[in-house]
């Protein structure tokens, strides 16, 4: 504590010293630490105890003066001095001028070089002359003392740290030292005063609701909470009525509350809801939550819209009263005492959205998700539609019943206002809402039975709401329109939707009216057809849908010069052609499927004119997205004919019809339209690869056009489509593709892996598109091997190292997970053909990197990364295992000992010892090897904030260190003599005595006790030292051999 004194007083001079040298929080937290240690019950020296508490609470408040003004600053984050009325105002300044570097603004980049000398001078004082100021990357010696480098950054983590402690520490005396309280301890053995107590309340009253850092309030929340836990079960009743005395102090501050008021309204209220969720939780469980239901009433009042004209002013009691409702309605330990006000939350939410200020309507957004996820529940897969995260409409009404009115009323509003006739665009505030908490629901079998809070009331507003000119609404109408219509129900609503569309076009025709239904008609079809508990269709509703659908199939037909209704009943045929079983009848099914043919023979897909060529030479961006959407959908049935259901069709008799439809697909000016068709085929060709169980046998289902797809490899442009089709070609078996044709060009195997391989190098940018390419290329340099295992030729050889460096490049530690997944299923499938190869067909040196990859990948950072590598175990060819060993899939860490050893076998069968056992020692002796500059990088001052440190925590360099030297020295002793050169076991014996000393003398360099000090650098030099100990003595051993 007499540390923390010295601090705190250089710290009230100059916080920048501080944040340099010596930061608070430290001797804050280790004295938090000891008292955690104590048996406060049993304590002795009492007056000694009060007077130490006493001296303690003095010490934290000094300390909170001293960081305040930056914690509490309006933008404490870049010390901008925005708060010139607030009272913090002078010392935010002193402080923002003490740590500015002078002539220069970028100081969240630049740093102040502080000399040990300046550390007493006053900081009232000016800049001293001779300070020096230059950017992060500089030396920081140079001097005659030591420099310290301090930056903003640096001066706010030591300020919200330093408050951090201070809160934890008064909340632990607070609730670990005895009370002095007459009726707990008559004898006099407390320690801490009912006034002290009072008074850490006030401070924690002063943080939470004037601090804007929220790693500061949060932490003050810590201890507040500990706080009040105390009160509550303490024996005075003078404590235990202070959280009800504060908590209406806070709620009539907020009441009154306006801009000049020291409360914060932005940042979602900063500390204000943590203020009142502690005071809240404080109260007993086993009471009649009297202080919860009391700040709901008031918080719901202000939340609540008034009649009076919103201004700025007048809203900022109701930003609070949502901002805190919010914060109560994630507080979990307020349970269910919560729910009987969620109805009353969601109301003051959705008219939230009718505030002209956006404040308001901000805060509304916050508290309206929060609902959702508390009435729904988290979030449960990645499709938030599903029914895990939905509930019926009996439910829902029936646990929040006073909703039903309040949604009811308010979709009439709002449907009221959607009138598309008019031409303009309306939008009720609170449309989309209504519409969101409508589509989490789904009807009953009970809907209706036993409950006059039906579903039925909904149906017809929400068709209403289809109408609307905005297109985002006419998609939330048709979402929300599926949970109110029963599966039995389903197929006469999509014929009585049907029939309110035109049967001809005609002048005055609503194309808002037409899109809104047929997205309607959509969605209800989709989730009719996806219901596993679906009815059989009828042959009447199946009739009456056909005879419903077919006088309307103009829609589809150029005769509609609207190309978003086109589409969307474009996606509607294509939804009723392309799945069985379907709500029509076979015979007017099989009619279908013929009408739908010819709009499809006759549209702008397989025709490029008219209408979409017209809207694509415009270069409108609208007109260029709507024309792109459209020839979509009809992707959606040419895919449907030539690759998902070409069974189901009824083709023209030509031959390579499909084949010649697919190609049409691909050869779209449209890369959205190729993207698609070459997405559906790559599913299509995976799905027949898994029921085929082995690629290649039996025939595709489908007519396909090899060239098509090599020729497009060769000249696609877009880096998707580039990957899909390198993804197709990679699938289909490789005999099929070769010999390889660019148009009526064949290409040999060679010039194909070079326009690969220049791929490969250029595309680094793209994830998928280097995955796809690199496995397309091992396939190709595997088959060039296979077929030419003893005679490759130079430009093969060059081929091949260049693929060997990309495969090594995707195995680094800072490659996405992907990238190393597929880089492992390559050298795994290599192993047969090119690692364990007698001919060395990649030769030595490039043969023993690949290895090396293979080896970094079983020791990866990723699970799934390790065990594919390790899969190289199932590849090991016969001859080459020892017996007794298991041949089949074994652990990483097995994988990585069978690896090792087996690279020692294949040194001997390859004759190439020597430069085998000078691999493994420079692989010994680690990547440090090449770095003299040991002593000068090491510098433990030179440390930055939020520094990445390893990227890969799971390797164990240590145990892969003696494990090479394991395999080494058993190597050494069956062969008794390598042939090493003397003059490379001195260059390997010079690198590995240098590297001992770099860490012998880094080791000097360190603080007392590096283990825990300085752990990081002192764990990185043992290793350093230990890989050249054992590199020595394994050199050592090849000397005396």
């Amino acid at each position: 504590m007499v540390c923390l004194k010295e601090e705190v007083l250089k710290a009230e001079s100059s916080l920048l010293q501080a944040a340099a040298s010596y930061p608070l929080y430290g001797r804050a937290h280790c004295i938090t630490a000891v008292l955690q240690q104590l048996n406060t019950g049993s304590l002795v020296l009492l007056s000694e105890w009060r007077a130490v508490v006493s001296e303690l609470i003095g010490l934290c408040y000094r300390m909170s003066d001293v960081v305040s003004p930056v914690v509490q600053s309006s933008s404490p984050e870049g010390l901008i001095p925005m708060d010139t009325e607030s009272e913090t105002s002078a010392g935010l300044q002193k402080i923002l001028q003490e740590i500015q570097p002078r002539d220069t603004n970028d100081f969240f980049t630049s740093a102040r070089e502080l000399d040990p000398s300046e550390s007493d001078c006053n900081s009232e004082q000016k800049e001293p002359e001779n300070a020096v100021h230059k950017p992060q990357s500089c030396n920081s010696g140079g001097g005659d003392g030591e420099a310290y480098r301090v930056t903003a950054q640096m001066v706010l983590v030591c300020c919200w740290r330093t408050m951090k402690e201070v809160s934890m520490l008064l909340g632990h005396l607070c609730q670990s030292m005895p009370l002095c309280c007459f009726l707990t301890h008559a004898d006099g053995r407390g320690v801490v005063t009912e006034d002290q107590v009072e008074g850490v309340g006030q401070y924690f009253r002063e943080q939470l609701l004037q601090s804007r850092h929220r790693g500061a309030f949060e932490l003050a929340y810590v201890g507040f909470v500990r706080l009040t836990e105390m009160l509550c079960r303490s024996g005075s009743a003078t404590l235990q009525q202070l959280p009800a005395h504060w908590l209406k102090e806070v709620l009539e501050e907020v009441k009154s509350s306006d801009p000049s008021s020291k409360l914060c309204a932005t940042r979602r209220s900063a500390g204000i809801p943590f203020y009142i969720q502690a005071l809240l939780s404080s109260e007993p469980k086993s009471s009649s939550c009297g202080l919860l239901k009391m700040t709901m009433r008031s918080l719901m009042a202000l939340a609540m819209p008034s009649n009076d004209a919103d201004t700025e002013s007048s809203s900022v009691p109701q930003v609070h009263a949502l901002n805190i409702l919010r914060a109560l309605y994630r507080d979990t330990r307020l349970g269910e005492n919560i729910v009987p006000f969620v109805s009353d939350g969601m109301q003051a939410a959705i008219l939230g959205f009718t505030s002209p200020v956006w404040a308001v309507r901000n805060s509304s957004t916050l508290l309206f998700s929060t609902l959702i996820t508390r009435i729904f529940g988290v979030k449960k897969g990645k499709d938030e539609h599903s029914k895990k995260n939905r509930m019926t409409g009996r439910e829902f009404f029936t646990r929040f019943p006073a909703l039903y009115p309040f949604l009811l009323s308010q979709l009439q509003e709002a449907a009221a206002s959607v009138n598309s006739d008019s031409g303009q665009v309306k939008l009720h505030p609170s449309l989309f809402l209504l519409l969101l908490v409508l589509g989490r629901l789904y009807p009953s079998p009970m809907d209706g039975s036993s409950s006059p809070l039906g579903l039925a009331p909904f149906m017809p507003l929400i068709i209403r709401c289809g109408r609307s000119a905005v297109y985002r609404t006419r998609e939330m109408a048709a979402r929300a329109l599926v949970p109110f219509v029963l599966v039995t129900e389903v197929p006469s609503t999509i014929q009585t939707l049907l029939e309110e569309l035109p049967q001809e076009p005609g002048p005055g025709l609503q194309q808002n009216h037409i899109h809104g239904t047929l997205l309607q008609v959509l969605s209800l079809l989709r989730s009719y057809l996806a219901d596993t508990h679906r009815p059989q269709s009828g042959n009447e509703q199946g009739c009456d849908l056909s005879s419903a659908l077919f006088p309307r199939l103009w829609l589809a037909t150029r005769q509609n010069l609207c190309l978003v209704t086109r589409g969307a009943f474009l996606d509607l045929l294509g939804c009723l052609c392309g799945c069985l079983p379907v709500p029509v009848s076979e015979s007017q099914l099989k009619k279908l499927h013929e009408e739908a043919l010819q709009i499809l023979m006759a549209s702008e897909l397989v025709a490029p004119q008219g209408t979409v060529k017209r809207l694509i030479a415009s270069k409108i961006k609208v007109f260029v997205y709507v024309a792109t959407q459209y020839l979509q959908s009809l992707a959606h049935i040419a895919v449907s004919v030539c690759v998902e259901s070409p069974h189901l069709w009824d083709c023209p008799e030509s031959a390579g019809f499909q084949r010649d439809l697919l190609e049409r697909l691909l050869r779209c000016l449209h890369y959205e339209v190729r993207l698609f068709a070459l997405d559906q085929l790559l599913r299509r060709l995976q799905k027949t690869e898994e029921e085929s169980q082995h690629r290649g046998q039996g025939p595709l289902p489908f007519d396909l056009s090899v060239s098509s797809l090599t020729s497009l490899a060769f000249h696609e442009t877009y880096p998707g489509c580039q990957a899909k089709v390198l993804q197709v070609l990679a699938v289909l078996p490789l005999s099929s593709l070769l010999p390889w044709r660019d148009g009526m060009t064949s290409l040999s195997c060679l010039e194909v892996l070079e326009h690969l391989l220049t791929l490969l190098e250029t595309s680094t940018h793209s994830v998928e598109l280097y995955c796809a390419a690199l496995s397309l290329t091992s396939q190709l340099v595997l088959h060039l091997a296979e077929s030419t295992p003893q005679d490759v030729s130079e430009a093969a050889v060059v081929c091949l190292s260049r693929w060997g460096a990309l495969v090594m490049q995707g195995c680094a530690e800072d490659q996405p997970a992907e990238v190393k997944l597929v880089s492992a299923e390559v050298l795994v499938k290599a192993v047969p053909t090119l690692l364990t190869a007698p001919a060395l067909p990649l030769g030595i040196t490039h043969t023993v990197a690949l290895w090396k990859s293979l080896f970094t990948l079983l020791q990866d950072e990723d699970q799934d990364v390790r065990d594919g590598a390790a899969d190289f175990t199932c590849y090991i060819p016969a001859h080459l295992h020892n017996t007794g060993v298991s041949t089949g899939a074994v652990s990483p860490p097995v994988a990585l000992e069978m690896g090792v050893g087996l690279l020692c076998q294949l040194f001997q069968m390859w004759g190439q010892l020597a430069a085998g056992m000078v691999n493994l020692i420079q692989w010994l002796l680690g990547d440090e090897q090449s770095d003299t500059r040991c002593e000068e990088s090491l510098d433990l001052d030179e440390e930055f904030l939020f520094e990445k440190g390893d990227l890969n925590l799971w390797a164990e360099p240590l145990l892969w260190a003696r494990m090479l030297h394991r395999h080494l020295s058993a190597l050494v002793s069956v062969t008794h003599s390598p042939d090493v050169s003397a003059a490379e076991l001195d260059r390997l014996s010079a690198i590995a005595k240098s590297n001992a000393l770099a860490a012998q003398r880094s080791m000097k360099a360190l603080p007392a006790l590096p283990q825990f000090s300085a752990t990081i650098e002192y764990a990185k030099i043992s290793l350093r030292k230990e890989r050249a100990s054992l590199a020595l003595n394994l050199l050592d051993t090849l000397r005396s051999s």
